[in-house]
């Protein structure tokens, strides 16, 4: 029987589950639909995860002994959810414990086998934590698109819609986001009045985005930044990473020095962020180093090998990558 780790990656749309052994090599991938109970209903949000993991074990395709199940998620956390998910894990060889961290907090050792350091999050949702000896010890915003996320790829896909409705209302001013985002929705632009008196390409509009689900708004921010020569679209964009820009200040600490990692889909396109979290880094005294995140796979899979005590330097991490993507390229 061979000892192994199983280590997920938890988002919104994908789960992905690695099982590796205590050497970093990696024995079997798997991958499943969303897992995170916020968007997805929690006892499908369980049976994705559990899923990605049968997959891994199947692939391994020898006797077990799992002695952690690390889960990288982002979102809410969900007890009858959780519960499913150790019940499964129990089922494919779990012996040890079951342990949940951030998703935030695979990002830095996705790219970096640094224990300290920074990590800035802007996709679905947005936020900033300051890791320091491999834990997280400050978080700002990443509270969710209900009551925080501000900047995220929700937060600019809500306010975008806002902007339509205000340019077809003509309570705002004309932005190109309005026939971008009608076209990505099957929306004619016509002169044409509806029932109610309204626009009728305001009215279709109206009618498509309440039969959205509120996170849907995030896949209008493509649209944000495809059409990033646009004054509106623009300014969304620089709002977006001013907020980021804050997230990181507050948690920011001179003392603790690592490297900033930028990941989700929208930050790779936050194009005056890096030099702006650069100036509050040379203004401290460090360097500026900042990367773009990872697979978060592979910073789930080091955290997993880290609970269980072992030392993942440069090297490891390398051997880890390289180990995963041969994995993959078998299937």
């Amino acid at each position: 029987m061979i000892t192994a780790l199983l280590a997920i990656d938890i988002g919104g749309s994908t789960s992905r589950a690695t099982l590796i052994d205590r050497n970093g090599n990696c024995l079997g991938l798997g991958r499943n639909r969303g897992g995170n109970p916020g968007s997805n209903p929690p006892a499908e949000a369980a049976a994705a995860v559990v899923a990605a993991a049968e997959s891994a074990v199947t692939q391994a395709d020898v006797p077990l002994d799992i002695k952690v199940a690390m889960l990288a998620m982002a979102g809410v956390r969900n007890a009858d959810s959780l519960r499913l998910m150790e019940e499964g894990f129990r089922r494919l060889g779990l012996t040890g414990p079951m342990v949940m961290t951030g998703d935030t907090h695979a990002m830095l050792p996705s790219v970096s086998a640094a224990t300290d350091g920074y990590c800035i999050f802007c996709g679905t949702g947005s936020g900033a934590v300051k890791i320091r000896n491999d834990a997280v010890e400050t978080v700002a915003d990443a509270a969710g698109y209900l009551i925080g996320d501000l900047g995220s790829g929700f937060w600019l896909g809500h306010h975008a819609a806002i902007a339509v409705c205000s340019d077809l209302d003509g309570r705002g001013p004309a932005t190109a986001l309005t026939p971008a985002i009608l076209g990505s929705l099957g929306i004619e632009t016509t002169r044409d009045v509806a029932f109610d008196g309204r626009p009728t390409p305001l009215r279709h509009f109206i009618d498509a985005v309440y039969a959205m689900r509120p996170i849907e708004l995030a896949k209008f921010a493509p649209q944000v930044i495809a059409n990033r020569e646009d004054p509106i679209a623009a300014a969304l964009l620089a709002q977006s990473e001013a907020f980021l820009l804050a997230d990181f200040r507050k948690i920011f600490d001179p003392e603790v020095r690592g490297p900033v990692v930028l990941g989700g889909s929208v930050a790779a396109h936050l194009k005056g962020l890096p030099a702006e979290i650069g100036k509050v880094l040379e203004a401290a005294g460090h360097q500026a180093d900042i990367r773009l995140a990872g697979d978060g796979a592979i910073g789930a899979a080091v955290l997993a090998l880290r609970h269980e005590g072992i030392t993942v330097d440069e090297a490891m991490l390398q051997h880890i990558t390289a180990s995963m993507a041969a994995r993959a390229a078998k299937v």
